[in-house]
């Protein structure tokens, strides 16, 4: 009894993983079509995505600010091919610093809504076309 029920669990184990997958009775080609054209749309707008020249994440804690830059062309090392950057960072549309680093700190923002923007220079300081702008909210100081 025991064999017969190992060989049936076996059998109906082995049939239940065919490769053809029965497909829903109510989908029509137009919307199998529509289902493709959406995959194709949402693959072209992730690689553009990927593919941003110029990417910054910013983190607020009490009244610093610390942020992130991720640059495709350039480089804060001489390590590698790519030219050197410089990072000229504006609050509130007044010239704060010049930043040689991808990551650094904005310390002592005081409270309220400020605008920081970040534009990149290559190492002879003339600028590249690449800048962000960013809102943030500095509501507690440490």
């Amino acid at each position: 009894m025991k064999r017969l029920m190992i060989i049936l669990t076996v059998l109906l184990a082995a049939t239940g993983c065919g490769k053809k997958i029965p497909e829903p009775k109510n989908v029509t080609a137009a919307t199998i079509q529509n289902i493709t054209d959406l995959k194709a749309a949402t693959t072209i707008q992730s690689a553009r995505t990927v593919e941003e020249d110029f990417q910054v994440r910013t983190f607020v804690k009490g009244n610093s600010v610390f942020v992130e830059c991720y640059l495709n062309d350039y480089s804060f090392s001489g390590d590698d091919s790519k030219q050197l950057a410089i990072v000229s960072v504006y609050i509130d549309n007044q010239k704060k610093m010049d930043m040689h680093t991808a990551a650094f700190i904005l310390k002592d923002i005081p409270h309220g809504l400020h605008k920081i923007k970040l534009e990149v220079l290559n190492d002879s300081g003339q600028k590249t076309g690449l800048n962000k702008e960013i809102e943030v909210h500095i509501t507690a100081s440490m």
